[in-house]
């Protein structure tokens, strides 16, 4: 395995126009890491900066580990979900523009009257709809254990089996378990032989006053951290991957409530001792 970045790790600066992909890339390079991880909902000029993302990664050296979007299958409305089918299509395109071998989808949103059973055949037809692009463009869609709708292991793996392609895995995010109340570790092990990619995060319990939190089925409520410093548990998760040989990128996702340009180099030598 190797070490990365994602540049969700700096949404803030990103957000508000302080960084760009080209800042992004260049951070990572100087900073010694080995992979980035790219996201659409950062684009401005997503023709002109696709190759030259691709151009500066490869003149730092840098490997374009995985493309991220932010598809939701979860509607009711056949209509909307094929055109999320599009986007999707969109992002495989664009991830084998870029060179990038894993593209992170989600499967969806919670919604009123929208129960994970009730989701399930949408998700599922969903990524089908895609696998046959996926395969062609060799690019691999890893879904993440995001939000409450479809966050559990078991239930990732269920859509897993379903969509049935060797070019459709999971994104295990290693901070979002704890939403759906489940420990991280237990369902790492549930996931082993799917996971393609990781984000790489840690949550402590919300402080009392703090109102940057995510909240948990059982309403408990999270906030990130400094790798390392929460209850995540991310030393055996990895080596737990060392030992099952997992070999692509491993990439840093801080969502600390420190500053990043704090927060990421800190998290960053937490994780050296495992590389």
């Amino acid at each position: 395995m190797f070490l990365g970045i994602s540049m969700w790790s700096f949404h803030k600066e990103a957000f508000a126009g302080k960084m760009s992909f080209q800042d992004f890339i260049l951070y990572a390079s100087n900073e010694g890491y080995q992979g980035v991880e790219l996201l659409d909902c950062f684009w401005k000029e997503k023709e002109d900066e696709i190759q030259k993302a691709k151009d500066i990664a490869g003149e730092s050296g840098l490997q374009i580990g995985c493309y991220s979007i932010g598809n939701d299958f979860a509607l009711p409305e056949a209509d909307k979900r094929a055109e999320q089918a599009k986007y999707v299509q969109r992002g495989i395109e664009t991830a084998s523009l870029l060179g990038a071998p894993i593209m992170r989808v989600f499967g969806g949103s919670p919604k009123q009257d929208v129960t994970y059973q009730k989701a399930l055949p949408w998700i599922v037809d969903g990524f089908r709809a895609c696998k046959e692009l996926a395969e062609e463009k060799g690019v691999v869609m890893a879904m993440e254990n995001h939000g409450t709708l479809s966050g559990s292991w078991k239930q990732v793996k269920q859509i897993i089996e379903s969509v049935d392609s060797p070019n459709f895995g999971a994104t295990a995010d290693f901070g979002n378990f704890l939403l759906v109340d489940e420990t991280p570790l237990d369902c790492v092990k549930g996931i082993l032989p799917w996971i393609k990619h990781v984000h790489c995060k840690d949550f402590v319990p919300t402080p009392n006053g703090e109102t940057q939190y995510y909240e948990a089925l059982s309403k408990k409520r999270f906030s990130g951290c400094n790798l390392g410093a929460g209850v995540v548990g991310i030393g055996p998760l990895l080596e737990l991957l060392k030992k099952n040989r997992y070999e692509a990128m491993i990439s840093l996702e801080y969502e600390g409530l420190l500053p990043s340009s704090q927060g990421v180099p800190q998290s960053k030598a937490f994780l050296q001792r495992y590389f």
